[in-house]
């Protein structure tokens, strides 16, 4: 007999078990909340915290964050550990927030420093704490880490974003929905084909609707789908990049493989921050330069707040009517339930990237759920961690079997040589692809 339940305002006809809360729910104590809160997540704009506390949710969790007068960005918990008003409403001072209700105040980590009309000597400075989290601001983004103080792991720094060449806009998007099916879509490469050109129009570069060979490997960070297209007289082969539990690369929007170009790199970074079970934030970095846009067809100034400068991805940057006409991830992503039942789908071939990242974060959940260690990735020499998203197009002519090889050489390369510098990754993968192409000549 089928159980009702009801969360986040939804209520479902459903056996909890079909909604795949294992890797579905993020709430605290379950499996997936816990494994999440051993990472950093971006959790806001820079610009969006003001002069005033800022009341958010993360992982489930009602949380207040605010920047103290002395430049010091504090994240604590809602309810103060006096009475339990919301310091939503306390008041910023030079060290920290104060509860407006009695005035207790509390430093960044939570430290009470004055509880309001208690004698300094009272014995509740020592006894009370108000629950806090560790954060980190960095390019206009404000990280946190909401999991156990001593498994506090080394704030992430990426190889793409050292690239002095490129120009960085913080971006920030809500969809609502599960975490999952809106992480899972960059894992979809088929639906690049079918939903942003042949269904939708084009929606990204005309070359995205060509049919491609697609296979998938894992990485250090995570995994990989691997594209690979020939686009009239030229050989594109392009990695998409999960970066496990939740972030994620993808190449140039408007990418149509016209020229030769070797291991360029990411248009985006960025991670699906579950709010909570049906709700998700994408927030992250939208990439420009003008070798990613050579037809400068992007827009910084189109990129922010519950905006970015492509189709389909907010709720409210077209009539309804217009998104039925043209619908884009948003569309497809959200109408699929606000939890997805994975056990009503029906998987086919296509699938494989979606069922293989699925499984990856289960193995992880699991292995967390099981007293293991999790392994974080460590800099390399030259103080960043190297990732995997590339786009690489050759001038050749190449059938299936040819394509295929090409791509598994390449990546073969991509990966093999993660601990170099940028530049001499870029120049190894032009000389394997170039020698590549000339032994079957």
């Amino acid at each position: 007999m089928l159980k009702k339940y009801t969360f986040n305002g939804y209520n479902t006809d459903t056996d909890l078990s079909d909604l795949d809360e294992e890797i579905t729910f993020v709430d605290k104590g379950s499996p997936c909340g816990e494994l999440l809160r051993r990472y950093w997540h971006p959790v806001l704009l820079s610009e969006e915290l003001g002069e005033l506390p800022k009341l958010i949710k993360v992982l489930g969790e009602e949380l207040v964050l605010f920047r103290d007068k002395s430049g010091q960005i504090g994240l604590l918990h809602k309810h103060c550990a006096h009475r339990g008003a919301s310091l939503e409403y306390g008041i910023v001072a030079d060290c920290g927030l104060i509860c407006s209700y009695h005035g207790w105040q509390y430093d960044i980590d939570g430290t009470l420093i004055k509880a309001g009309s208690e004698p300094c000597k009272s014995p509740v400075h020592k006894r009370v704490k108000q629950g806090a989290y560790q954060t980190y601001e960095q390019e206009g983004i404000i990280f946190a880490y909401l999991g156990p103080p001593e498994h506090t792991p080394e704030f992430p720094i990426y190889d793409t974003q050292l690239d002095t060449t490129i120009k960085k806009i913080p971006f920030t998007i809500e969809t609502p929905c599960n975490w999952m099916q809106v992480y899972e879509n960059t894992q979809d490469p088929i639906h690049v084909v079918h939903l942003h050109a042949r269904s939708s129009g084009v929606q990204f570069g005309v070359a995205s609707g060509v049919d491609q060979i697609i296979e998938y490997d894992n990485t250090p960070l995570g995994m990989i789908n691997i594209q690979t297209r020939q686009v009239d007289g030229h050989v594109w082969t392009r990695t998409t990049e999960s970066i496990l539990p939740n972030g994620n690369q993808t190449g140039a929007i408007w990418e149509e493989a016209e020229s030769e170009k070797f291991f360029q790199r990411t248009s985006m970074l960025r991670w699906m921050v579950p709010l909570d079970n049906t709700n998700t934030k994408t927030i992250g970095w939208r990439y420009f330069s003008k070798e990613l846009d050579p037809r400068d067809q992007g827009d910084a100034s189109s990129v922010g707040v519950e905006k970015i400068d492509f189709i389909g991805q907010t709720k409210n940057e077209r009539s309804y009517e217009d998104s039925q006409r043209q619908p884009g991830d948003y569309e497809a992503q959200v109408s699929q339930r606000p939890i997805a039942v994975h056990k009503m789908e029906n998987l086919a071939s296509s699938d494989t990237g979606v069922a293989k990242l699925r499984n990856l974060v289960r193995q992880h959940v699991r292995n967390l759920a099981d007293g293991g260690k999790i392994i974080h990735p460590q800099k390399n020499e030259f103080g960043h961690i190297s990732t995997y998203t590339q786009d690489t197009v050759i001038k050749a002519k190449l059938n299936d079997a040819q394509q295929r090889k090409f791509s598994r050489n390449l990546i073969k390369n991509v990966i093999e040589n993660s601990q170099l510098s940028p530049e001499m990754r870029r120049k190894k993968a032009e000389e394997s692809s170039r020698e590549f192409i000339k032994e079957l000549s």
